[in-house]
């Protein structure tokens, strides 16, 4: 299989950098379906299989978790023996505009448990 280009998704979050100001919001541009909002603040840059903000392959539109599920190998005997056929991260740009509190976050058995119980609270996992 050859390189896959990737389109970053894009967070929107009050705290982010507003318009071209934020690096997220440049980053992403190289992305032919992101279209820059100057008004808008842009906070993070993701590259991964989050479900709340999957990249895609250009190519094909095609999530990339849906395309490692199919192409196990591509992330490599030892990624898929510890983690299955999904990335064990989660990439991000930070445009930071205003002071965050800090965030710390769960494994994944906790961050299914807290959204079954909170599901409006804590996002993203299925």
């Amino acid at each position: 299989m050859s390189v896959l280009q990737l389109a970053a998704g894009v967070q929107s979050y009050d705290w982010g950098k507003v318009g071209r100001d934020s690096k997220a919001a440049v980053y992403a541009e190289a992305n032919p379906n992101f279209e820059l909002d100057e008004a808008k603040p842009y906070a993070e840059l993701w590259m991964g299989t989050h479900p709340s903000c999957p990249s895609v392959v250009l190519d094909t539109g095609e999530a990339l978790r849906d395309v490692l599920r199919k192409n196990p190998s591509l992330l490599g005997d030892r990624v898929q023996q510890k983690f299955g056929d999904d990335l064990p991260f989660l990439f991000k740009v930070l445009a930071i505009n205003k002071a965050l509190s800090i965030q710390a976050h769960p494994d994944k058995e906790l961050a299914r448990r807290l959204h079954s119980d909170r599901p409006d609270i804590y996002k993203g996992m299925p």
